[in-house]
Parts: structure tokens; sequence; C-alpha cells
């Protein structure tokens, strides 16, 4: 056997009932994921249960859940509150096609968070609510183009799913991006109506939104671009920006909401005339929500007859408001304060750890979500992290399960959640140092 190869027989060997559930369902789902995100070679862990801080995989591994769910679950697996809450929901109805009383409970527990809510609607995902978020702004304002910055995903619709990940070659100048569609199948009127925005060059995205503003309908910024961390003044700018040339300012809080207790912009002092929500709102089912000025949101009054609509069998549907309620009210600022404290504990101490890693390397966090690049310094958009040598990205994720940690196999979208111990972030750190020197993991990334 080659050097390069142990690790990945090292990982077949360790999961072989993971390997017969990838191959029993490539039969009835396209690449035997039933979606995309689950994939990663030589084929993904299937998961018996969550318990905590620990997912268990059907060979009887256990793992320090370092990625939760996309970030989604930021109380852990299994919290106490969130079960007592679903169970007594499901006690009371799992749909009954009318409110039941909660909903206005969990957007006046949004609204209380976030100064700039004035109303809130629920639905079924970010995508969603991104969606729903843009047609109402295109609605409110008559106009059609959105702006959006490049390498900023903002969910799987037409709209947004443009220079998420583009080809440098037909990524155009970095002051002035050329819109690029993400996937085959797409609009090229999506294409067309978007403008891209570069991403940390605040005169350039400023100069692009006053020549384009006579047809803009919004600017959407997603405040930490994942977990990339951008300079305050740029996004305070962006925010003036809008308001300067007419635009509304949409802010994709989706994964930023795990930053505090009023989100992003919260920590940044400024109110967005939207603000679209997922993730650690739903309490780990299915959501999303967006909200903002009453009198944008109000178009939704279909006592007004506006012309513009939202709903969706399961849009708030009670199960998931009873769960993200219980979840946002165990989210105090204590939790946040803490949470955060052990994301700037982690990020330390993998940078230290990654100084001695056989290519420049670097981690950063967003509070509680962090990121390893495989770069000397962290990327200030997605054109700088296209220099990160992702060789070692894979050898890396798969040397950390063998070391009992799961984290997002990008190593860009990880996160803690409250069980989450100082002793568990200074054992991760000890296993990526200890990946790193693992002589096959070294093999696997150089081919050697």
């Amino acid at each position: 056997m080659k050097p390069a190869d142990e690790l990945e027989a090292r990982y077949i060997a360790a999961h072989p009932r993971s390997r017969e559930h990838f191959a029993a369902r490539a039969e009835s789902t396209p690449g035997g994921v039933a979606k995309g995100a689950y994939f990663y070679r030589p084929y993904p862990l299937t998961m018996e249960r969550g318990a905590g801080a620990y997912l268990f995989d059907v060979d009887g591994n256990r793992y320090a859940d370092f990625a939760n769910h996309h970030t989604g679950q930021i109380l852990g697996h299994g919290h106490p509150a969130v079960l007592a809450s679903v169970r007594a929901q499901l006690q009371r109805g799992i749909a009954v096609g009318a409110p039941m009383g909660h909903e206005k409970e969990l957007c006046e527990e949004l609204r209380s968070r976030v100064a700039s809510l004035e109303r809130v609607r629920l639905c079924n995902s970010g995508t969603e609510a991104t969606l729903h978020a843009i047609r109402l702004a295109r609605g409110f304002t008559g106009r059609n183009r959105i702006a959006k910055f490049e390498g900023c995903y903002h969910g799987s619709h037409d709209a947004v799913e443009i220079s998420v990940s583009p080809p440098i070659e037909a990524a155009g100048p970095a002051e002035r991006p050329l819109p690029h569609p993400q996937a085959l199948g797409m609009s090229a009127g999506a294409v067309a109506d978007t403008l891209v925005l570069p991403l940390g060059d605040l005169d350039a995205a400023d100069r692009l939104i006053g020549e384009h503003a006579a047809d803009l309908a919004c600017v959407l910024l997603e405040p930490r671009a994942g977990v990339l961390d951008l300079p305050a003044d740029f996004i305070r700018g962006v925010r003036q920006s809008a308001t300067r040339h007419r635009v509304l300012m949409i802010f994709d809080e989706i994964v930023s909401f795990r930053l505090a207790r009023g989100g992003a912009q919260s920590v940044y002092g400024i109110e967005p005339d939207l603000t679209t929500f997922g993730k650690i709102v739903g309490g780990g089912f299915p959501v999303g929500a967006f909200g903002g000025r009453a009198d944008i949101m109000d178009r939704y009054d279909p006592a007004a007859g506006s012309g513009i609509g939202q709903s969706g069998t399961f849009a708030s549907h009670p199960v998931t408001v009873a769960a993200g309620l219980a979840m946002l009210r165990a989210l105090t600022p204590a939790a946040f304060e803490r949470l955060n404290e052990l994301g700037d504990r982690l990020a330390s101490g993998l940078r230290q750890a990654l100084t001695d890693c056989p290519v420049p390397a670097t981690a950063l966090n967003a509070g509680s979500a962090f990121a390893i690049h495989f770069l000397p310094e962290p990327p200030r958009d997605y054109r700088s992290s296209l220099a990160a040598d992702k060789r070692w990205t894979q050898p890396l994720f798969l040397g950390l399960l063998e070391r009992g940690f799961f984290l997002g196999h990008t190593l860009q979208m990880c996160a803690l959640s409250t069980p989450t111990t100082p002793e568990m972030v200074d054992a991760l750190v000890d296993a990526v140092a200890g990946a790193l020197r693992d002589p096959a993991v070294r093999a696997a990334a150089t081919g050697g």
C-alpha cells in the first residue's frame, strides 16, 4: 500500500457499517447522500444518534461534535428544554392547519432581541427566508435587480446562488466582479438581475451601488461572510451606502445570529431594513424567518391586498416553533458570552498549533463558529481564499475523525455548542497538532 493510501484505508477499516449504509443509499438517491452537504470521500459516516456535545456513528465510534449540524445545533443534541417543549407540542398537535398561539411568542422573542425587527414572518429554511425577503424588496421598491457580495452564500435559489465560488477566469476584475451561476440549470435572467459586489472593498462596492441604484431593490450582506473577519467599518459602510443610494439593505443573519443575543447587527450597531434568519431559530428543526421595518413587512398583510404573498404548508410549523422558542430562551447573554470566549480560546489555540504545520495554515472564528484555512493569514474574501493549499483539508478532516472529533468536512463551517467544555476545546487543539504530525495524513496531503 502506498503511504498516501494508508489514511483512507484506515478510515474504511474503522467504518464498515457506514460504508454499507452508503452503498445501500446509492441505489435510491444520487451519490448515496440525501443532500449534497453530506458528501465527502471516500464516503460519509452514518450517525446513529447525538447526545449533548457528542455524536455516535453506526460503527460504535464516538465523536466530539464541532460541526453541530452546519452551526445550527447551538445547544447541542437533546437539550432538555427543547425536548420537553417538543414533547408537549406533540401532545397538542403536530400540524393543525391553523395558528396555535405560540407563533406570536417566537416572533416576539425575535423582536425583543433584534432592534430592527418591527414585524416577523416564519418560513421553512434560510433559503426561503432570503427568497421571500428579496421578493418583498422587489415588490416594495418596484425594482428588479439585487446586489450581493462575491463568495457569499444565501441559500439555494436562483436569485442568490450567483458568484458563490466562481472560477477565477470567469469572475471578472476584483473591483467589478462578473455574475456567474453556481450550478447548471439556473435561469439566465437571475444572472442578469444580479449585481456582484467586491467583498471588503467599500469604495468599489459603493461605486457600483451608486451606478446601479436606480435598478436595485436591495443589497444583501452576510456580516461575517460565513466565518470571515470583515472589518466593522466595511459592514457599517455598506449600510450607509445603501441608505445614501435609497436601496434596501438585507442582513443575512442565518449563521451570524449565534454571535450575540441581538445577532451581528447588535455587535456592529446598525439596523438593516430587513433581516433573514434560520438555523438556531428552529431548535434543530427546519426553519427560516425574516423581518424588519413595518412599512415594508406590512406589504404581506393579506387584508391589504398588496399583491405580495408568503405561505407554505409547513411554514410556522408548531413543533418547529416550540423547539425554536425553547432554544432561544436558553440562549441568555451569559450563554453567548461563554460560547464566544470558548470560540476565542479555540481559535487562539489552533493558530498556535498550526504554526508547526508543514504548510502555512491559520484559524479564525466568528464568536463560536470557526474555520481552518491552509493559508499564512486568514482570507479577506473569496479570491484570497483561492490561494489555500486545499490538499490538506480532507486528510486533516479524516485524521481528526480518527482522534474522535467531527468537524465540517471542508473545515470552513464549524461551531461549538453550549455543552462544549474548555477541556474539549483544548483536546481538539491537541488533536489537530497530532493529526498534522501523522505520517499518513502528511502523505495523503502531499501524495508521498
